[in-house]
């Protein structure tokens, strides 16, 4: 094994606590560099930089040097983080900073953290590839972009391996409360009846282990190869939101009727079709999807039995 240490942000987010617990696993040293003080199982040692701004980071990475950085974190997520200056200047700027630091300590590969919501996905009917129109007119899925093509264009100029990985749908334990898993099976346990829309919005939704194992093959592959590509992790499969949801009730055990399809109304600006094409990754990587829907939900059961 040559890689030893792994800078690590987004570390106490939901893919990043199961990023953490895996290389750690695979016996590397993770460093997380986040905004609080909170531990995270497999974290070696925390990097405080409470308002996660360039020049915190600068001072908090100074002679040090990782072999990966894996940049996770980002703003836009959470429904309530709405703030635009705010978007770009950790979405563009503090991504641009990391690839900066990166070249500088002459990491042996970078991951970027992405988003299908980079895409303009308004017309889209069939899983997109790398090449689709990107969005021009969403903050969010704007700044993405914008942070992964600053990330490729420095790492060109410096000779970095270097993937941008935009993420579609990831589901598994530990998400947010708010979610759609976890919302399920609070009100199933409960009895309760879940207030759902229609649910005719398709999704590509991954099991949170297929996410982990798509980074670290393409991070594994980057120093080999020192490319420096843009790549979908995704299951290139869309299912609709009302299916995805009475899959899980049926795996719950609890009766559709609690399922309220139709209780809320579709947001005006839904998008209706987002899933993408992971040609590229499994051609790059030879990365497939180890769990079905099915056997992901039955993992996220378990673990939410476990917890209660």
């Amino acid at each position: 094994m040559t890689v030893k240490s792994v800078l690590l942000t987004g570390t106490t987010g939901f893919i990043g606590r199961h990023m953490a617990t895996q290389i750690k696993k695979s016996g590397r040293n993770v460093v997380s560099l986040q905004r609080s003080t909170e531990a995270v199982a497999g974290v070696d040692e925390i990097l405080v930089a409470p308002e996660f701004d360039v020049d915190t980071i600068s001072m908090k990475l100074r002679n040090r040097h990782f072999d990966w950085l894996i940049h996770l974190a980002g703003y836009g997520v959470r429904a309530g983080d709405r703030d635009a200056e705010a978007m770009f200047r950790i979405n563009v700027g503090v991504t641009h900073k990391l690839v900066q630091e990166a070249c500088a300590w002459g990491a042996k590969a970078v991951f970027i953290a992405g988003s299908g919501s980079e895409y303009d996905t308004t017309l889209a009917d069939k899983p997109v590839t790398e090449d689709h129109p990107l969005e021009c007119f969403k903050i969010y899925g704007a700044s993405k972009a914008a942070g992964g093509i600053c990330a490729l264009a420095t790492a060109s100029v410096h000779d970095l391996p270097l993937a941008v990985g935009r993420i579609f749908g990831v589901f598994g334990p530990g998400e947010p409360s708010h979610r759609l898993l976890p919302a399920l099976f609070h009100a199933l346990h409960h009895r309760e009846r879940v207030a759902l829309s229609a649910g005719t919005q398709k999704r590509d939704l991954l099991y949170i282990d297929d996410v982990i194992a798509a980074v670290l093959d393409l991070v594994e592959k980057l120093e080999q190869t020192r490319d420096k590509v843009v790549v979908n992790i995704a299951s290139g499969s869309p299912i609709t939101i009302r299916s995805f949801a009475e899959m899980a009730c049926a795996e719950f055990g609890a009766p559709k009727s609690l399922l309220g399809f139709g209780d809320i109304p579709l947001r005006p600006d839904e998008t209706m079709y987002f899933s993408g094409d992971p040609t590229r990754l499994m051609r790059l990587t030879g990365w497939r999807p180890q769990f079905d829907l099915r056997s992901g939900i039955r993992r996220s059961i378990e673990q939410f039995r476990n917890t209660k």
